[in-house]
């Protein structure tokens, strides 16, 4: 056995994007409790698993498979198809006013009422259209009966795992609703495991409810499953944009409601029971108790990045002289860092815009950033997130931007001015470090974080994102005047006194000894 029970840290990783900054967290949680990091890659057919786990390895962590075996040699390479790209990672929203209860009020009652109200749910829309509803309501029962199976079946076996290993502490990015994450949360409660998260982005009410818009199977009147939910377990229910919503297709809220298997509120991020969520920030506490998260687990922590962003700053000129090796460019020179642009066609839910395709928005966003470059004498670096696909940077590459796909934290410590889509963990880290954003909303999300920050300035028109980037590439003085107004705010979104990882390590040396944070 490559480890003895109860001499373990588990980190529980789902989606790639969290990776990055969970490694550090193991760092730090590892050294605090003097105990090994296990990485279990909870999702059968983890798209990147040999990368993954090489850099696990690479850091000295076992980690562990989906079915829980350990290992400390990484996966073997593997053929992958290029998954289609989603958007993530986006700012909270002004939503949270149209939040359900934050109190589910499930209970064994609600759960027989389901069972007995189903027939009369079922009799109304069989009345108005009895075939088409039949072969609904057949279909939503068998998905419900299979999702009940599967959902049981996965719950026992992690809750097996840990049961095996007794992790002295799991640690996960985020609660994943319906899906591993949350399973294996509910699991590390019920066997005593104190449980942390350590959100790896920021979460958008919006952009959830605007994706459930855009699906037929959350419109919590289409079907008598759906309706059934809607009524029976109304905190699955969000008012938006003239619609009533279901977080998950009701078959599947039923699934889990039937099951037991979920214990937080369907649309607040992070809100399963656990005993701490470290936080970034003063304004990510608050955004996460806006949206239903437990207010007495959050702590104001910092995160390992910030660290990592403190020590940059302290050495900037020496970063840029490495950056501008590295790309050829000249050091002295304004840099402007962009965080390329994600694919949000999908989620526009017939929301017009001024681009018909996202390669028309590639071309806007690419020709812009050349332009300031050769007429204004700047420096550009475009930031790629790990999920964009190669063709989605084709037209960045075609005009000579230099695109990266790693290290977007030093890339932000170098930079003179930050400009991006609407919002991201990455622009908090840029308010953090007190430069100037550029926010060029060409997809009309209005996510309302950002829209008040002093240092950030938000655009919805291909002509004023040109213009800001002129003003702000040739005028020094607008530039330093718009960093100023930056710096009033850092502090409020992360604290970079290169001390987090020292409180995050207490946090966790009060966990495992099952003490109140």
């Amino acid at each position: 056995m490559l480890t003895e029970p109860n001499q373990v840290i588990v980190l529980a990783v789902l989606e790639y994007g969290e990776l990055p900054e969970l490694l550090r967290v193991a760092e730090t949680a590892g050294a605090a409790l003097q105990c090994r990091a296990a990485f279990f890659f909870v999702k059968r057919g983890y798209r990147r698993l040999a990368q993954d786990t090489a850099a696990v390895t690479a850091a000295g962590f076992l980690w562990m498979d989906a079915e829980g075996r350990l290992h400390d040699v990484a996966a073997p390479p593997r053929q992958e198809p290029e998954a289609p790209l989603r958007p993530v990672d986006h700012a909270g929203s002004d939503l949270t006013s149209v939040l359900p209860a934050k109190t589910a009020g499930r209970s064994v009652l609600g759960r027989s009422a389901a069972v007995i109200l189903l027939p009369l749910f079922s009799l109304g829309s069989l009345a108005r259209s009895c075939a088409v509803a039949l072969r609904q309501l057949a279909r939503d029962l068998a998905n419900c009966r299979r999702d009940m199976v599967r959902f049981r079946q996965r719950y026992r076996e992690l809750h097996a795992v840990l049961a095996e290993i007794q992790p002295r502490l799991l640690i996960v990015g985020q609660d994943s609703l319906g899906g591993e994450l949350s399973f294996l949360l509910i699991a590390a409660g019920r066997l005593g495991i104190p449980r942390l998260v350590t959100p790896f982005a920021m979460f958008s009410l919006q952009e959830t409810a605007e994706y459930a818009g855009a699906n037929a199977a959350h419109d919590a009147t289409a079907g008598a499953v759906n309706k059934l939910v809607a009524n029976t377990f109304p905190h699955w229910v969000l008012s938006y944009g003239g619609k009533n919503l279901l977080r998950l297709p009701g078959y599947r809220a039923l699934a889990l409601e039937m099951t037991g298997l979920i214990e937080g509120l369907p649309w607040s991020a992070l809100s399963e029971p656990v005993e701490a969520i470290a936080a970034g920030s003063e304004v990510a506490v608050e955004a996460l108790i806006a949206l239903g998260s437990q207010r007495s687990a959050l702590r104001v922590i910092g995160s390992p990045i910030q660290d990592r962003l403190a020590n940059m700053l302290a050495n900037r000129a020496a970063l840029r002289s490495r950056l501008g090796h590295e790309f050829g460019l000249d050091p002295e020179k304004p840099l402007i860092v962009c965080g390329w642009p994600v694919n949000m066609f999908a989620w526009l839910a017939g929301r017009p815009v001024d681009y018909a395709d996202y390669p028309s928005v590639a071309t806007a966003w690419a020709q812009a950033l050349a332009e300031v470059r050769d007429q204004h004498g700047v420096n550009v670096i475009v930031s790629v997130h790990p999920k964009t696909l190669p063709s989605e940077i084709a037209e960045a590459e075609r005009v000579g931007l230099p695109c990266r796909g790693t290290g977007a934290d030093e890339l932000i410590a170098a930079a003179d001015l930050f400009t991006t889509l609407n919002g991201s963990s990455i622009t908090a880290w840029a308010i953090a470090c007190g430069v100037p954003v550029v926010l060029f909303d060409c997809f009309l999300t209005r996510y309302h974080d950002f829209l008040s920050v002093p240092g950030c300035l938000n655009v919805e028109t291909e002509a004023a994102f040109r213009a800001a980037l002129r003003d702000l590439s040739r005028n020094g003085e607008a530039r330093a005047a718009l960093a100023a107004h930056q710096r009033e705010v850092a502090g409020q979104w992360g604290n970079l006194d290169g001390h987090a990882g020292t409180r995050l390590a207490a946090l966790v040396r009060q966990l495992a000894a099952g003490a109140q944070p």
